[in-house]
């Protein structure tokens, strides 16, 4: 029977060390159990709660339990049913524990007995051993996996206990140290946490049954966040690339539609941009709309109102900081009027005509608008005995009429081009022909003092004097005239020993007189003439008496009042010499007169 014991304990042993199943041989043997025996049986769920409660009451425990053992168990699964059943047997346990017997006295010596023969042992298993990674490194605040493995000797050992010591000492970390059992390949993993302030910490991962530990080092480190990645800037669209790629450079006539005119706009990658804002404005005319957005090709297209005055308008886009431009142009609508111009005012009603002078009219053809446009198929004519036609061509759009008057009247000209017409009626109202001779007379104020008077007994010469004139003028030299003069004058004469003096003036003389501006109303005359005269005082020339020659030089005004009749204003100098005496005096006649034509 010993030796049956023994040999029931060498198998148990041979399970415990991994070569049997451990846990079935127990349950099926009546060996009281272990604590790692328990927590196999609990953690392997081979057996239920119930059935491993009723085999703690069956073979009991072999070991007390202590708080730490009771908390162990219970992370294993174990409930209140088994605590009562380990106190149950252990108290029944205690309470059959055999006391000493009395002394009795000492037995026959028995008969020498053979010794039995010696067991076989068998060699001790290797002890276990862990083995797990010297340093075990996370991030603050995650969760870390802390795997370890148990060996004997060479070969992974299953359903084997391993606690993690120092794990709750991780701030922030869990609240106790856990425990965890290894799998088939002799793996315990363990989830921690690495807590919340960075550090090194030392973890143990020990088995209860046995003692073997080994040191991990735990290193939590900060958790750098990732700076964030910059946003992408929103494109912006590029000047060089933005441009107007139709409808520039069309042609239109006034008042007209034309479209459409398309922008594109790209960024500065060469992209197409969709949804960029543009406004646009026009030099003239109206852009429609005024406002809008690319769409997904890039492009916004608008339509363009020309104006009503012809010639070219720009249209420009304002693209955010930029802006882009296209030309258009306004081209005049078909002709509507013939408008007939003398030079440079429109000719509204008849042409009147004043002078021998040839007319010049300027025909142009225009549209709807009073824009000039093209003027075809260009002639003239006229009609009346009052007006000739001397030319009418036609150059740069526009027709040249020059007309000749040939007698005071009234004609017309017939004008036609571009499949208009127009009739302009001519006034002729010419002047009279050139009449070279006329009659005049002239009245005139005149008057000489010191300096101007050189005779030693008069301080003063002044009076009116009168003349009448036969005048000649000359078609072949425009303006210019000559004049035979005579009349006379009555004059007073201041005497150096007082009193005065009656002087006659007698004069006559010839006169030259150039008109400046002789088809004119007024024109200015200037004269230069040469004569003789008499100068005698009324006492019998005692006082006062010259006769000789005298030249004068003169400036004034011709005013034609008709064709005819011409009044007269002039300013003049005359100035008297005497023989042996020279210088007499300097008259300054100032007088006006009417002429009229013979």
């Amino acid at each position: 029977m010993r030796h049956g014991v023994i040999a029931g304990r060498a198998a148990l042993l041979v399970a415990l060390w991994g070569f049997l199943p451990a846990a079935p041989a127990r349950a099926q043997g009546t060996q009281p159990l272990r604590k790692v025996e328990l927590v196999r049986l609990l953690g392997s769920r081979a057996m239920s709660k119930a059935q491993v409660a009723g085999l703690v009451r069956r073979n009991c425990v072999t070991f007390r339990p202590s708080e730490r053992d009771r908390a162990d168990l219970r992370t294993a699964g174990a409930d209140d049913a088994l605590f009562t059943a380990i106190d149950q047997c252990l108290r029944a346990r205690a309470a059959s524990r055999p006391t000493a017997p009395p002394s009795a006295a000492a037995p026959a010596p028995a008969p020498p007995v053979a010794p039995a023969p010696r067991p076989m042992v068998p060699a001790p298993a290797p002890p276990l051993r862990i083995v797990a990674s010297q340093e075990i490194a996370a991030l603050a605040g995650t969760e870390a996996a802390v795997p370890v493995q148990v060996y004997r000797g060479a070969v992974p050992q299953p359903n084997v206990e391993v606690i993690l010591r120092g794990a709750s000492a991780v701030p922030g970390g869990l609240t106790r140290d856990p425990v965890a059992i290894t799998d088939q390949r002799g793996v315990a993993t363990f989830r921690i946490l690495a807590g919340t302030t960075p550090g090194t910490y030392r973890l143990t991962a020990a088995l209860p049954s046995s003692g073997a530990a080994t040191l991990i080092a735990f290193v939590t480190t900060p958790v750098t966040r990732p700076t964030p990645a910059p946003a992408p800037a929103p494109p912006v669209p590029a000047e060089a690339l933005t441009q107007f790629t139709r409808g520039g450079g069309q042609h239109g006539t006034v008042g007209s539609t034309l479209g459409p005119v398309v922008l594109e706009v790209r960024d500065t990658t060469g992209a197409t941009l969709a949804g960029q804002p543009v406004t646009f404005a026009a030099s003239a005319g109206a852009v429609t709309p005024p406002t809008g957005e690319t769409d997904a090709t890039g492009t916004v297209r608008v339509r363009v109102t020309l104006p009503e005055r012809a010639g070219p308008l720009v249209i420009t886009a304002n693209v955010g900081t930029f802006s882009r431009t296209a030309t258009l142009y306004a081209d005049p609508g078909p002709p509507h009027d013939l408008v007939v111009e003398r030079g440079r005012a429109a000719v509204a009603g008849p042409v009147s005509v004043r002078s021998r002078d040839t007319v010049v009219l300027r025909v142009v053809a225009r549209d709807a608008y009073g824009n000039r446009t093209t003027l075809d198929d260009f002639t003239a004519t006229t009609s009346g005995r009052a007006i000739g036609l001397v030319s009418a061509a036609a150059a740069d759009s526009q027709g040249l009429v020059t007309l000749e008057p040939r007698g005071s009247g009234v004609g017309e000209v017939q004008l036609s081009g571009s499949g208009l017409r127009a009739h302009v009626p001519v006034a002729v109202m010419l002047p009279d022909a050139p009449r070279p001779w006329a009659l005049g007379a002239r009245s005139a104020w005149l008057g000489s003092n010191d300096p101007w008077i050189k005779l030693s007994n008069l301080t003063g010469i002044s009076g009116a004097d009168f003349t009448i004139f036969g005048r000649r003028s000359f078609p072949g030299a425009v303006g210019f005239s000559l004049s035979l003069v005579g009349g006379g004058g009555s004059l007073s004469a201041d005497r150096t020993t007082g009193g005065t003096v009656s002087v006659a003036l007698l004069e006559g003389y010839g006169r030259a007189e150039l008109a400046l501006l002789p088809r004119s109303q007024v024109s200015p005359v200037v004269s230069l003439g040469a004569g003789g005269y008499r100068l005698k005082s009324d006492d019998d020339g005692r006082t006062v008496y010259h006769t000789n020659a005298f030249w004068s030089g003169g400036v004034g005004l011709d005013v034609a009042v008709s064709p005819r009749v011409t009044l007269e204003v002039r300013a003049e100098r005359q100035w008297m010499r005497d023989t042996n005496v020279g210088h007499v005096a300097t008259f300054w006649p100032l007088g006006a007169g009417v002429r009229i034509a013979l």
